[in-house]
C-alpha cells in the first residue's frame, strides 16, 4: 500500500515537473527591423504592360531629399513627346491659316450682301415711280428688278450667315484638335517624368523583392505596373516585425519583455518591448497553411547602425506562457 501511494506521489510530481518545465520553456521569434514610415518606389505604368529598371542608385547609400534613386526605360514615350511637339505646332500653324481664310471669307460675304442691300436701295427707288410716269414695260421691269434684288439679298444674307457658321465650326474643331495634342503632350510629359523617381527624404536605399520569387530587384529586370522596386525607410522610428503561431498568440499581451539579437550585432544583446499584436489571424503561404498573428516589438539601440530589412531573435521568457 506504501509502494502504491510512494508511486501516485512521484507520477503526481513528475507530470508536474514536465508540465512546468513545457509551460517554462522560452518562445524563440525570427523578426525582421520595419520603418514605421517609408518611401515607396513602384513601378509606372507605361506604353507596355512592363517596364524596365534602367538605373537604381546602390542598396544601403544613402539618398539625400530631391535627389534621383530610380530610373525606368522611358521606351518610346520621348519620340512621341517629339512628335506631339511637331503636331501641335503644325495644328496651330493651321489654326492661324483656316482663321485668316476664314476672315477672308467672311469680308467677301459681308461684302456680297451690302452689295445686295444697295441694289435693293436702288430697286425701290426705281419701283416707286408711278406707273402712269412710265411705260408699262419700264414699269414692270422696275418691279421685276426690285424682286431680283430682294432675292440676292436674301441669298447673300443666307450666304453670310452660312460663312459665319462654317468660320466658328472650323475654328472650334481645330481648337479641339489643339486641345487633343496639348493634353497627350501633357500626359507623355507627365508619364516621361514618372519614369524618374526622386527622394522625397533622406534615408538609405533598400531595394524590395520580387513579388514571384522573393530574388531582391536589380538593374535590368522588368516589371509590372504597380511593383514595389525599393524604398527609402525613416530611420527615426524602427522596430521588430514577427509572425506568431496561432498556438503561441493566446499566451502573449502587450506589454511583455523579450530579449532581442540582431544577427549582424551578436555580441550586442537588447530588449525589446510587445507594443501591438493583431486580432486577425493571416496565412504565410511560404510557412504552410498555418495561422500566424503579426506582432510588433519596439526596443532602442543606441550606437548601432541599423538598417529596415536587418534579421533579429526575440526570446520571451517564461511570463509569456504562465
Amino acid at each position: 500500500m506504501l509502494i502504491k501511494q510512494y508511486i501516485k506521489t512521484s507520477l503526481v510530481f513528475l507530470l508536474c515537473c514536465v508540465t512546468y518545465s513545457t509551460l517554462a520553456q522560452p518562445l524563440l521569434l525570427s523578426g525582421e527591423l520595419k520603418a514605421s514610415e517609408q518611401q515607396t518606389f513602384y513601378a509606372p505604368k507605361s506604353d507596355n504592360w512592363r517596364v524596365q529598371v534602367q538605373w537604381m542608385m546602390e542598396e544601403g547609400d544613402i539618398a539625400q531629399q530631391g535627389e534621383i534613386v530610380v530610373v525606368f526605360d522611358s521606351g518610346s514615350i520621348a519620340t512621341n513627346i517629339e512628335q506631339d511637339e511637331v503636331s501641335l505646332e503644325a495644328a496651330k500653324e493651321e489654326s492661324v491659316r483656316i482663321t485668316t481664310s476664314n476672315e477672308e471669307k467672311q469680308i467677301e460675304a459681308e461684302f456680297n450682301y451690302k452689295r445686295t442691300e444697295l441694289l435693293v436701295q436702288r430697286a425701290r427707288i426705281d419701283a416707286a415711280i408711278p406707273q402712269d410716269n412710265l411705260s408699262t414695260y419700264d414699269y414692270q421691269k422696275n418691279q421685276l428688278e426690285l424682286e431680283k434684288a430682294l432675292i440676292n439679298r436674301q441669298k447673300s444674307s443666307e450666304e453670310l450667315i452660312q460663312v459665319k457658321t462654317e468660320n466658328i465650326v472650323a475654328h472650334n474643331k481645330q481648337q479641339l484638335i489643339i486641345e487633343q495634342l496639348k493634353t497627350d503632350l501633357q500626359y507623355n510629359k507627365t508619364q516621361l517624368e514618372s519614369m524618374t523617381i526622386s527622394a522625397l527624404r533622406t534615408g538609405p536605399v533598400l531595394y524590395a523583392n520580387h513579388p514571384w520569387n522573393g530574388e531582391k530587384a536589380f538593374v535590368g529586370m522588368t516589371a509590372q505596373p504597380g511593383w514595389q522596386i525599393a524604398e527609402i525607410p525613416a530611420m527615426s522610428e524602427l522596430y521588430i516585425e514577427a509572425w506568431i503561431h496561432e498556438i503561441d498568440y493566446k499566451d502573449l499581451k502587450v506589454g511583455q519583455q523579450a530579449d532581442l539579437l540582431f544577427d549582424a550585432y551578436l555580441k550586442h544583446p537588447l530588449q525589446a518591448t510587445l507594443t501591438e499584436i493583431s486580432t486577425q489571424p493571416e496565412e504565410r503561404l511560404q510557412w504552410g497553411k498555418d495561422a500566424y498573428f503579426r506582432a510588433r516589438f519596439n526596443f532602442t539601440a543606441p550606437g548601432l547602425n541599423l538598417l529596415p530589412g536587418m534579421s533579429a531573435k526575440l526570446t520571451m521568457g517564461a511570463t509569456g506562457h504562465e
